[in-house]
């Protein structure tokens, strides 16, 4: 049986997960304490020490609270200058003291210190004069807008200092190793990506890709080899992609599903906000939720 992020429940029209034994399924209305609201908030991370951060691409800015709430810091602010966004849609908080932003719009990652202090970018796709394979972190500094032609929608760093980046124009999913060298590990040759959505990087490296075109979360090595899709799962609707203590966490609108490479889905909690799930992060006993306009704080599942 296949389960598709549309409404439909358990046992509806939708079709169910293939469950394991340890499978949980909850209808949640409790939506738990607001913390901050947006304009268009695109994506949540959480860093070591539990500080949130969130991409508001209505603002194009990244926001920067503490764990009740409290603003810490407003980084960027719309534009193609250093240290400004064009709708940011994805964030790495990596080790607490560099922040990874995917600015969409303007076709580039960029390192920020989580002080907000602009460090370099990364183009992504062409800026005609050559293609992202052959670049290096550049430096943006004096006022140079760094920009590529690609889309970043995703990105994420390895314990090992590479990242990887989802781009969604170009349907590839980039590497650039902790030394600067750059290659595409996964790209929409042959249909491999038609329409990609989310990343996310799990244990042993592992690459996790939401293709809305192929209706699968489809899971690569770090090197690109395809290893297999997550099975029983239509994830057309799919907001985002997480990784906690080992299992992905894939966010549907109204509802969140919990996966174990051994066992398979463990968990479907099923949400209601009054608005669709864009993202979630856990830490320790708490769940943060973030829909377009809200961040909210609850108990973890």
């Amino acid at each position: 049986m296949r389960w598709a992020c549309g409404p439909a429940s358990v046992g509806g029209g939708g079709g169910a997960w293939a469950t394991g034994s340890a499978w949980a399924q909850g209808t949640d209305r409790a939506a738990g304490t607001v913390l901050a609201q947006f304009e268009e908030a695109r994506a949540l991370a959480v860093d070591p020490r539990e500080r949130l951060y969130v991409a508001d691409a209505g603002r194009s800015v990244v926001g920067i609270f503490e764990a009740d709430g409290t603003r810490r810091a407003v980084l960027g602010g719309a534009g193609t200058r250093p240290g400004t966004f064009d709708t940011p849609s994805a964030i790495d908080p990596t080790n607490g003291q560099v922040l990874l932003v995917a600015d969409t719009y303007n076709g580039r990652v960029q390192r920020l210190s989580t002080e907000g202090q602009y460090l370099e970018s990364l183009p992504v796709g062409q800026t005609g004069r050559r293609a992202a394979g052959e670049w290096t972190f550049q430096d943006g500094q004096g006022g140079a807008s760094v920009q590529g032609d690609g889309r970043p929608i995703g990105v994420a760093r390895d314990d090992e200092g590479a990242v990887f980046v989802l781009d969604s124009r170009n349907r590839q999913v980039w590497k650039w190793s902790d030394v600067g060298q750059a290659r595409a590990v996964v790209s929409g040759r042959g249909g491999r990506l038609q329409d990609p959505v989310a990343l996310a990087l799990g244990p042993d490296r592992r690459l996790y890709v939401a293709d809305a075109g192929r209706e699968a979360v489809l899971i690569y090595d770090a090197v690109g080899t395809f290893r297999r899709r997550v099975p029983g799962l239509a994830p057309a609707a799919v907001q985002a992609l997480a990784v906690h203590r080992g299992r992905l966490w894939v966010v549907c609108p109204r509802r969140v599903l919990v996966w174990d490479r051994a066992v398979g889905v463990v968990a479907e909690h099923t949400v209601d906000l009054g608005e669709p799930l864009v993202d979630v992060a856990v830490y320790q006993d708490r769940a943060y939720l973030l829909t377009e306009t809200r961040l909210l704080r609850r108990p973890a599942w």
